[in-house]
């Protein structure tokens, strides 16, 4: 719902006041989030300028001041409101104060997140009040921090067929996106590799064994077989773009690569089997795509790995994990390695630490049969206890 027009009665006009002098606010996303606030303030038919010093702005204007809490404009507003703003990761506020004799809508944060929030709560309020400069002069005082400081959701590409129209959709991606910042989402994971518990019985296998789906490697004559140069070269690009419009709204960008198996068991009419790999070349492959699909997507900040049998790879593959997180630590820069907790080991673990990159290990918040929306209702036979015999 979008409410129709409503600034017939603002004369003067709204003025958005970019702190020019704030090395926060020139950053791309809080320039991005103002530029969802102008489109909103437009659509409900406010005239809004945007300047770069109070001085700038026509003096009978509404003036929205974007600044981080330790700009001097910034301090300048709170202390005249009497307001703080904590030095906390993600904080917001929403401060009347005055610069001066001038009476100014601070729109703060304690860092880039936060910024976009305030700006990103703006947006909302004009959109959706019937009144929205009314809305906006009723704001004396919002401050708000996060409760928890991960706020993700993942999206799950497992079937060719219904989930490549969404892939390529960047229109839907945009609104997206959006959607997820301005619900203070901080991280966007982009799952591949999750369509099955194991590689056996695979119909579907698109992206399933992701890096042939992404990218050629040099050395290396491994591709699925079936699909198109063109079609590989769009995905990376299609990749690329998703990471890039992720980075560019202030969320964490979080590629997870859920299966590293190429060898697909009792599977003779999967779509695209995967050609070129053997026991031998497997690992040494899968470090070498890793690390150029992470310097060819360089929004991507950190990859999610499932390191148990499930994967493909045995559990207590010692051989093979180092040579995939050594694929990470080549890209050259600081990428976080998260690792899903079932079946995880120390020496597993040290593996990891041993890269130098921030890693992370994500337990499950529930178990698979105890979370909505269902509950299970029976015990699976392969899950029942059997005592041992003749006893």
């Amino acid at each position: 719902l979008r409410l129709p027009a409503s600034g017939q009665n603002n004369a003067g006009g709204i003025a958005l006041v970019l702190d020019a002098g704030d090395p926060l606010v020139q950053q791309r996303p809080v320039q991005w989030a103002a530029e969802q606030l102008r489109e909103a303030l437009k659509v409900r038919g406010f005239a809004t300028q945007s300047v770069a010093q109070l001085d700038q702005a026509a003096p009978d204007c509404e003036l929205i001041l974007v600044g981080s809490r330790g700009s001097a404009l910034g301090r300048q507003v709170l202390e005249s409101a009497g307001a703080a703003v904590p030095d906390k990761p993600e904080a917001l506020g929403l401060v009347r104060g005055k610069v001066g004799t001038r009476s100014v809508l601070l729109a703060c944060g304690s860092d880039v997140r936060g910024l976009v929030y305030s700006l990103l709560e703006l947006a909302d309020r004009a959109t959706y009040s019937a009144a929205p400069l009314a809305a906006l002069g009723r704001i004396e005082r919002i401050v708000e921090q996060p409760a928890n400081p991960i706020r993700s959701i993942a999206r799950l590409f497992t079937s060719e067929v219904e989930d490549k129209p969404w892939f390529y959709d960047k229109a839907f991606w945009q609104r997206y996106l959006t959607m997820l910042a301005t619900q203070r989402f901080n991280r966007f994971n982009l799952t591949l590799g999750l369509g099955y518990n194991a590689p056996r019985n695979v119909p579907d296998s698109y992206f399933y064994f992701a890096y042939p789906f992404l990218l050629s490697v040099p050395g290396y004559n491994v591709t699925a077989r079936g699909l198109p140069d063109e079609e590989r070269d769009r995905n990376l690009a299609m990749l690329r773009w998703i990471g890039d419009e992720t980075v560019a709204r202030g969320l964490h960008f979080q590629l997870a690569l859920w299966t590293q198996a190429y060898n697909f068991i009792n599977s003779p009419d999967v779509n695209y089997p995967i050609v070129g790999l053997t026991p031998e070349t497997h690992g040494a492959y899968c470090r070498d795509a890793l690390t150029a699909l992470l310097k060819a997507c360089p929004a991507i900040n950190g990859v999610t790995f499932r390191c148990h049998s499930e994967s493909g790879i045995p559990q207590g593959s010692y051989e093979f994990w180092p040579l995939v997180f050594d694929g990470v630590a080549r890209c050259g820069r600081r990428v976080e390695i998260d690792i899903h907790s079932k079946g995880i080991e120390h020496r597993l673990l040290q593996t990891a630490l041993k890269t130098g990159l921030p890693v992370n290990v994500s337990p499950k918040y529930w178990a698979e049969h105890m979370g909505l929306p269902y509950h299970q209702t029976t015990i699976q036979e392969g899950e029942k206890f059997k005592p041992a015999s003749g006893k």
